[in-house]
């Protein structure tokens, strides 16, 4: 059986405020069915557009040949420096902040005897924001912040028997940083102004392992590696200069083409999963993040060091079919953050420290026995503290953030020979006897 590889993938961001993604690894639902149960998908299958991502090994219990994209529509954010937010009330501003419509994933699967081929794209990481961090009488601080990422990949799942499946993912990964600063502080009659850009940009490889097995009639469980990014190339222009009414400009820093880089930590995550075909699933998945701590770029003065801790995270989540032609999604998930606690008088910048926690809840409108559309969204927000340039010193500043997703997704299947499934409602792998 021949299928042609079909991916379209158009990226818009628009500039607005936005979350605190990098530094915490939960912050976009990949896939369409996944993102309804959590994001809790380790052990379960049936999503091309996340099995690539979340366990490679599942592509091979998929049937047919599939194409899915789940598009995240309409994201509402709402980011706030300087305030706290009653996480209680977040529903209550779901009609509160801006709209930046945002692809999240797309993925085609093909399956051949034992096999499963597949391409997948995702945008598992942003964050964006334009706005005043701090403004008083004696100083006022604008921060102007794109941060984006692209992950390209290609997978490949084998079944080794009736009940396991290996696969490996490669993705090639794409991220582009932009900080714009401008600080004033206003003493008496001097005025002094900071201005501070720096632009990145790196690729790198990033490798995942993936195992699947068949427990019994309804149960799985799987586990996912994901290795330290390896980075392929990197560089990164920097520029900062500080003028003072009385005292006049001192000499500006500035770098052009320096070596940058961006790390991945790495990542293990076991999931198990119960499913009745065309009834109920239910998937709970448990991941832990390596520390991890890096410079991203060469010239110690335009560099920023992260410092990235041991970060536990659960994703738990639940489909019932109320009628054979729609399912209902529900799900939780943790968003710890992965950076250490910012020190109350900083002296260099630290990674958002926020921990967030968030719900999902998607309806799948099965068409036909091939074919479904998705439509649904979900909540992740939390509050902590963000490390700011304010007043010519790093400063840290209360910060909340509440993000509404709405998604809408697609998934089509081409008709193929099908054998009663091994629970999971997946395909029987034909193994050598």
């Amino acid at each position: 059986m021949k299928t042609k590889l079909s991916l379209i993938l158009i990226l818009i961001f628009i500039t607005h405020p936005s979350v605190a993604a990098f530094y915490n690894y939960n912050s976009v639902m990949i896939g369409s069915r996944a993102a309804g149960m959590g994001g809790a998908f380790t052990a379960l299958t049936g999503d091309p557009a996340a099995v690539s991502y979340y366990n490679p090994a599942n592509l091979a219990r998929m049937e047919g040949s599939s194409l899915s994209a789940a598009v995240n529509l309409y994201n509402k954010y709402e980011t706030l420096f300087g305030e706290q937010q009653d996480f209680t009330e977040a529903p209550l501003r779901v009609n509160q902040g801006s709209i930046v419509p945002v692809p999240a994933a797309s993925g085609n699967v093909y399956t051949f005897h034992n096999f499963g081929l597949g391409l997948s794209i995702i945008s598992p990481d942003f964050e964006n924001y334009i706005g005043v961090v701090e403004s008083d009488d004696q100083s006022s601080s604008f921060l102007n912040l794109n941060d984006s990422s692209l992950w390209v990949g290609g997978n490949l799942a084998l079944n080794l028997t009736h009940q396991t499946s290996v696969g490996i993912t490669i993705y090639y990964t794409s991220r582009t940083f932009n900080r714009s600063v401008t600080d004033q502080l206003t003493s008496g009659s001097d005025s002094v102004v900071t201005n501070e850009e720096k632009v990145l940009k790196d690729n790198s490889l990033v490798y995942m392992l993936g195992g699947y097995h068949q427990l019994g009639k309804n149960w799985s469980t799987g586990i996912s590696l994901r290795f330290p990014s390896l980075p392929v190339s990197g560089s990164a222009d920097y520029y900062r200069s500080v003028i003072s009414t009385t005292s006049g400009a001192s000499t500006p820093v500035s770098f052009k083409h320096v070596r940058a880089q961006s790390l991945i930590p790495a990542k293990v995550t076991w999931g198990i999963g119960y499913e009745e075909k065309k009834k109920m699933t239910v998937g709970f998945d448990l991941s832990y993040y390596a520390p991890l701590t890096y410079s991203d770029v060469e010239e110690e003065l335009a560099s920023d060091t992260f410092y990235f801790r041991d970060t536990w995270n659960i994703n738990a989540g639940l489909e019932y079919y109320i009628e054979p032609w729609i399912s209902l999604r529900g799900g939780f998930f943790t968003n710890l953050s992965s950076q250490v606690k910012i020190p109350d008088n900083p002296t260099r910048r630290f990674g958002d420290h926020i921990d967030m926690l968030g719900f999902t809840t998607n309806i799948g409108l099965h068409t036909s026995d091939l074919t479904t559309v998705t439509l649904g969204g979900y909540y992740n927000g939390g509050r902590g503290y963000s490390t700011q340039e304010v007043g010519q010193q790093f400063k840290k500043v209360e910060k909340s953030v509440q993000t509404f997703s709405f998604l809408v997704g697609g998934h089509g299947t081409q008709a193929a020979l099908r054998s009663p499934g091994v629970g999971g409602g997946c395909r029987r792998p034909r193994v050598p006897h």
